[in-house]
């Protein structure tokens, strides 16, 4: 899918251009690392070629841990790149389905997970104070007006 397009429409895209594919990006990238198929560097020239696919589950590996960011030579921000994709795909209804029940559960108590009977317990026996079983009001205004709760 050609992304080019909407590049504008997402923050810190401006400068995919002058990546010279480097492969900075790729080189430091932890989930790289570990996951070979996960490739920034391959990420942003699909972008560029407007070849990009959005059904590629592997969009959704990277860790925002900034890395590819904070070392590429051209500022090109491919982190952002990668975002945009993933954007793009979650508003095309393209994303995992493990990704849109986190968002799910997000929306339903405010955190990526359900506090369970053992949190509870372990938080008493280390005198933690009670988490609050529902603090999602903020997520549900920001997801109403983001359109996330649409995709859901």
């Amino acid at each position: 899918m050609d992304l080019r397009p909407e590049l504008k429409d997402y923050y810190g895209t401006e400068n995919v251009y002058v990546c010279y594919q480097c492969g900075t990006c790729t080189g430091g990238c932890p989930v790289h690392r570990y996951l070979p198929e996960y490739n920034v560097r391959q990420i942003v020239k699909d972008i560029i070629d407007g070849e990009i696919d959005l059904s590629d589950k592997s969009l959704w590996y990277c860790t925002t841990c900034y890395i590819c960011y904070e070392r590429c030579p051209q500022q090109v921000k491919p982190l952002y790149l990668v975002q945009a994709a993933t954007n793009s795909a979650f508003k095309k209804g393209l994303a995992p389905e493990s990704i849109k029940e986190m968002n799910r559960i997000v929306l339903k108590c405010g955190r990526n997970s359900e506090i369970t009977s053992i949190a509870r317990k372990q938080r008493k026996t280390l005198g933690l104070p009670e988490l609050k079983d529902n603090v999602s009001e903020d997520y549900k205004k920001i997801a109403e007006l983001t359109g996330l709760s649409k995709g859901l």
